[in-house]
């Protein structure tokens, strides 16, 4: 009886190896076509039995393969198999929480993440403030983040406070109009999005604690500052005097045991699922609803 249950479980592995191969070869598909356009956000997908049709696999092949989209956030499945489901536009969020698993797993910390800041940072600020009178909505952006940690701080609300911090960061390399910086400058922000709150709670000393409450309010004023240097076009001065601050900072984490806290792993599940099309021809295929 042991050597038929080892048969049989090599049978079921080895019908699912061709289905698991397979369903990698049509994420590639989808993802191939929502990359060229050819699948716009918002899109409705055939229902399954149509898809069934055009892709010539099996049900379970096709839903394996509609999960992983799924779980990529590329697609939204609908409720029942008569509903197609739609697609969503790639968001950096979800390319941050694999770059946030990856960089857990690496034992990546705060000071990393502020030293690429520190690199990025001052010559953006200079950047942002040589087209400063001509586009006033990046200085209202930044304005707009000082006010936000200002009010958390008048609330003495230091978390708050600190992921506002963040998110100042995450507006000035957003605003470099340059989408291969804004995405990795995106992604960097999100990863770091679960470490900056850990900030005002890192140490159970008291005295210690108020001295980093301290640093957060340093913190919005060398932020307002850099706004109206920002504001005024003075892209030099703001490049020197964020590059000043950033190390200044970087000093003060080391000093404070902050620059060990680690980069926190999402709470998400993620599909991972790589492959090819083989012999197939995708460009073929209709996918879309009319």
């Amino acid at each position: 009886m042991e050597r038929k249950a080892k048969r049989e479980r090599s049978t079921t592995e080895t019908a699912a190896a061709p289905v698991q191969k397979l369903s990698h070869a049509l994420v590639e598909l989808f993802r191939s076509k929502i990359a060229s356009g050819e699948l716009k956000p918002g899109d409705t997908l055939l229902p399954e039995a149509e898809l069934l049709q055009q892709l010539h696999v099996s049900r379970p092949t096709l839903r394996q393969a509609l999960r992983v989209l799924e779980s990529e956030s590329l697609i939204q499945l609908g409720r029942g198999a008569r509903s197609g489901a739609t697609v969503l536009r790639p968001s950096i969020e979800a390319a941050a929480q694999y770059g946030a698993l990856y960089l857990a797993t690496q034992g990546a910390t705060l000071a990393e993440i502020h030293q690429v800041r520190t690199l990025l940072e001052p010559p953006l600020a200079a950047l942002i403030a040589r087209r400063a009178r001509t586009d006033t909505s990046a200085v209202a952006s930044l304005q707009e983040c000082v006010r936000i940690q200002q009010e958390a701080l008048q609330r003495g609300d230091y978390v708050a406070a600190a992921s506002a911090v963040n998110e100042f960061h995450g507006r000035l390399e957003r605003l470099s109009e340059n989408r291969a910086l804004g995405m990795f400058a995106g992604m960097l922000n999100d990863i770091a999005v679960n470490v900056y709150p850990q900030i005002p709670l890192a140490s159970s000393n008291a005295k210690d604690r108020r001295h980093i409450w301290r640093r957060s309010e340093e913190s919005t004023e060398a932020h307002a500052k850099l706004v109206v240097l920002i504001a005024a076009g003075k892209a030099d001065a703001a490049e020197k005097f964020w590059r000043s601050y950033m190390l200044d900072t970087a000093d003060f984490m080391e000093k404070n045991g902050l620059a060990t806290l680690r980069v926190v792993a999402p709470q998400t599940n993620f599909g991972t699922q790589q492959g090819v099309f083989g012999s197939r021809n995708p460009g073929a295929v209709r996918l879309r609803s009319s």
